[in-house]
């Protein structure tokens, strides 16, 4: 991939978007992953740093590093920015009481108990836990169903702020969610995967980070394990059981039409059947009607 083309193409797709939808602006979710931050370059670049507002919306669970990133991001574009914590929202309707991990008061604690919890349910299941979601599980793993709602609830908070914003300031709400993301159903429905309009998700998360090397992100944020930043200890690559690396050039293959068996590769083969299971899963998904018709 040619990247300048291609941040090209997206700062004239973004430029074009707001003008037909007749909005004054862009406002987003900046996390201070790398996923927002190239979002934020890239409307920095599409409509300067006047017509964009970021939301930092930390919570109680969250890494404080993940807030001094999202400063860091929004204070070296000079863009527009408030901190929003959701720890009380996400407080008044019990969501700590259902995971009680303010019990613990050290993080590293939190996340030495979180990683006890994630292997021995790695075991139960006979897999990474993100490819038991879609599954039904025995009632008698009680925190598993909470976890997947104590996790669920904090995007959805966080995305309505963003439009209770957006609408305020007639800016369209911009989605941070990329391609990889979207092939495997990584997101939570109605929560990151909302949005007016989603300027990365066409790209692979491995393209995403060269897009970010391309454009000057700070190394750091490059560099760090990319995390939902929802339950301590938990990271994207931990959840699959496999790189971001392996996971695109699988589901690259995928997308050409190839099945598990045609593909050579030094992965694991239960985990390339377990990723395939789930990206033809979403697939099927996106294609079932939600409502009836007349």
């Amino acid at each position: 991939m040619d990247y300048g083309e291609e941040k090209d193409r997206i700062v004239l797709y973004l430029r074009e978007k707001l003008k037909e939808e007749k909005r004054d602006g862009f406002i987003f979710g900046l996390s201070g992953g790398i996923d927002s931050t190239v979002t934020a370059y890239l409307l920095k670049d599409a409509v300067g740093k006047d017509k964009i507002l970021a939301l930092i919306m930390p919570e109680l669970d969250s890494d404080p590093s993940s807030k001094k990133d999202a400063l860091l991001v929004a204070r070296a574009l000079g863009i527009r920015y408030k901190v929003l914590p959701i720890t009380e929202a996400l407080r008044s309707i019990g969501v700590y009481r259902e995971v009680p991990l303010w019990i613990l008061l050290f993080r590293g604690l939190k996340i030495r108990v979180i990683d006890s919890i994630y292997e021995q349910y790695t075991k139960l299941l006979d897999r990474p836990l993100f490819f038991a979601l879609k599954d039904k599980v025995d009632s008698s793993l009680y925190w598993f169903n909470r976890s997947k709602a104590y996790y669920g609830i904090k995007h959805r908070i966080r995305m309505a702020v963003l439009y209770f914003y957006g609408e305020k300031e007639n800016y369209l709400v911009v989605g941070c969610t990329n391609l990889t993301e979207r092939l495997i159903g990584f997101y939570v429905r109605y929560g990151d995967d909302a949005s007016d309009i989603a300027p990365i998700s066409h790209l692979y998360k491995t393209e995403v980070i060269e897009l970010a090397r391309f454009l000057g992100v700070p190394e750091r944020i490059i560099e760090k394990a990319p995390s939902p930043d929802l339950i301590p200890g938990i990271t994207d690559e931990k959840s699959f059981g496999m790189s971001y690396k392996d996971v695109d050039l699988l589901l690259e293959e995928f997308e050409n039409g190839k099945q598990p068996e045609d593909i050579e590769s030094k992965i694991d083969k239960k985990l390339v059947n377990l990723l395939y299971e789930q990206y033809k899963w979403v697939k099927e998904q996106e294609k079932k009607p939600w409502r009836l018709d007349r």
